[in-house]
C-alpha cells in the first residue's frame, strides 16, 4: 500500500472514531471534525462544581482549542433544547464559565470545542451535586438525544429523583429477536427491589420514550429507575418492571410498533421475567412520539392495558388507526386509568392534548388531566413519572 493510501486509511479510521462520540451539528462542525487532534486534547479539569447557593463552574482543559462553548439545555423548548455560552480561557489552557443560580434540577450540558459537540470525558458519578455518565448502550442504539453530560443541583424540588440510600433495583440492557425487524433489538428493563430475593409475579409498565430518543431516555434522561426507587421505599410506588423500548422498528415505525410491542416485546419479557401474564398486570405509557404510540396501540388493542399515560402528547386519527377505534366500549370496560398530561401553552403539543380531550369528550371515553407549568421538557416528565406511577395496579 502507498504512502498516500495509508494516510488515508488512518484519517478515515479516525473520523469513524469521532462518529461515535461526538455529535455533530452541520457542515462547519463536520470540517472542524477533521482536525480530530484540536479535540483529542480536551479534556476535563474536574466534574462541574456545584455551590450551595446553586451556581455550576463548568471547566474543560483545552489548550489547542480557539474557542469553546458550553452547551447548556435551558430548560424552556422541545428537549433537547440548548444554549451555546462562550467560556472563558485562562493562561493556562484551561475554559470555564459559571452558571447559575440555578433551580434544583437536572442539567444536560455538553462542550463545543472549534465547532465539534463533545460530552464532558471525566463525567461518571451521579448524585445531588454531582454529574452523570452518558451511556448509549449499543451503538445501533445511538440517539441524538442522549449525547449529553449531567449535572444535578440538589434541593428539595430534585428530591424525588435523587439517588438516595434506599434499596435499589436494577437496569439490565437486554437484547431480544424482532420477527418484524428480522434482527436483535434492545430493551432498558428495571426489575424492583427485592426482585431476586423472591418468587412472585410483578406488574409491568412498557414506556416509550421521545423523537429522537431511544431505550435509555428513561433510565438516562428521565431518572425513572430512581424514581420507582425512592417511590417503592415510600411505599408510594407498587414494586413493578419497567421496559423500556426503542421505538424505531421500522421506517414505517408510526403503525409498526404497535405490532412490535405486542408480539415480540411483551410475549419475551413474560417469557423471560417474573411477568403477570393478565391486562390488569400491565400499563403502557410515553411522552411526546412515545405518547403516539401509546394511543395509537391501546386504542386499537383496548383490554390490553389496564392503566394508560399519555405525557404531552395526544392521539391523531390516521388510515392505520382511525378515530373510529373510539367507538368501542372496551376501552371504557378494561381501561382502569388513562392518564393525560400537559404542560401549558408553551408545550408545543398543548394544542393537540386539548383537541384529543375534546375527542375522548365526544365520544364518551373515561380519563384523568393534569396539567403542569412548563414546556416540552425532560423535567417535566420526570414530574409527569412521578405522579402517574403511583396510581398502577392498585
Amino acid at each position: 500500500m502507498s504512502a498516500s493510501k495509508k494516510n488515508i486509511v488512518v484519517l478515515l479510521s479516525l473520523i469513524i472514531c469521532l462518529a461515535l462520540v461526538f455529535v455533530t451539528l452541520g457542515p462547519a462542525q463536520l470540517a472542524a471534525a477533521t482536525e480530530p487532534y484540536k479535540v483529542k486534547a480536551a479534556t476535563s479539569l474536574n466534574a462541574p462544581t456545584v455551590d450551595p447557593d446553586g451556581y455550576v463552574t463548568f471547566s474543560l482543559n483545552a489548550p489547542e482549542a480557539n474557542e469553546v462553548f458550553l452547551y447548556f439545555q435551558n430548560q424552556t423548548g422541545p428537549s433537547p433544547a440548548a444554549d451555546a455560552f462562550p467560556m472563558i480561557q485562562d493562561e493556562e489552557g484551561v475554559w470555564s464559565i459559571t452558571m447559575g443560580p440555578l433551580a434544583p434540577d437536572m442539567y444536560g450540558y455538553d462542550f463545543i470545542v472549534d465547532g465539534v459537540n463533545i460530552v464532558d470525558p471525566t463525567n461518571t458519578h451521579s448524585g445531588p451535586g454531582t454529574v452523570d455518565a452518558l451511556w448509549t448502550g449499543d451503538p445501533t442504539s445511538w440517539s441524538l438525544v442522549n449525547a449529553w453530560s449531567y449535572v444535578t443541583v440538589p434541593g428539595p424540588e430534585a428530591d424525588f429523583f435523587a439517588d438516595k440510600n434506599v434499596p435499589h433495583g436494577a437496569v439490565a440492557t437486554v437484547r431480544y429477536y424482532s420477527e418484524l425487524a428480522q434482527t436483535e433489538r434492545m430493551l432498558q428493563v428495571y426489575t424492583p427491589p427485592g426482585y431476586g430475593h423472591d418468587s412472585r409475579s410483578y406488574p409491568v409498565l412498557y414506556i416509550m420514550h421521545g423523537a429522537g430518543g431511544n431505550e435509555t431516555d428513561w433510565i438516562i434522561n428521565m431518572r425513572a429507575n430512581f424514581i420507582l426507587d425512592n417511590l417503592i421505599a415510600k411505599g408510594e410506588a407498587v414494586p413493578m418492571i419497567l421496559v423500556s423500548a426503542n421505538g424505531y422498528v421500522t421506517d414505517n415505525y408510526r403503525v409498526d410498533f404497535t405490532d412490535e410491542l405486542l408480539d415480540n416485546i411483551i410475549p419475551y419479557i413474560e417469557a423471560n421475567y417474573r411477568a403477570l401474564h393478565s391486562w390488569k398486570g400491565r400499563a403502557m405509557a410515553g411522552l411526546s412520539l412515545g405518547g403516539f404510540w401509546t394511543t395509537n396501540t391501546v386504542f386499537s388493542h383496548p383490554g390490553e392495558f389496564a392503566y394508560v399515560g399519555v405525557f404531552s402528547s395526544c392521539f391523531r386519527p390516521s388510515d392505520a388507526f382511525p378515530e373510529s377505534l373510539l367507538t368501542d366500549p372496551t376501552i371504557n370496560k378494561r381501561t382502569k386509568l388513562l392518564w393525560i398530561s400537559s404542560g401549558d401553552e408553551t408545550d408545543i403539543l398543548y394544542n393537540c392534548t386539548m383537541q384529543t380531550l375534546d375527542l375522548l369528550d365526544q365520544y364518551g371515553i373515561n380519563y384523568t388531566f393534569e396539567q403542569y407549568t412548563g414546556g416540552h421538557i425532560w423535567g417535566q416528565w420526570r414530574h409527569n413519572f412521578y405522579d402517574f406511577a403511583p396510581l398502577l395496579f392498585r
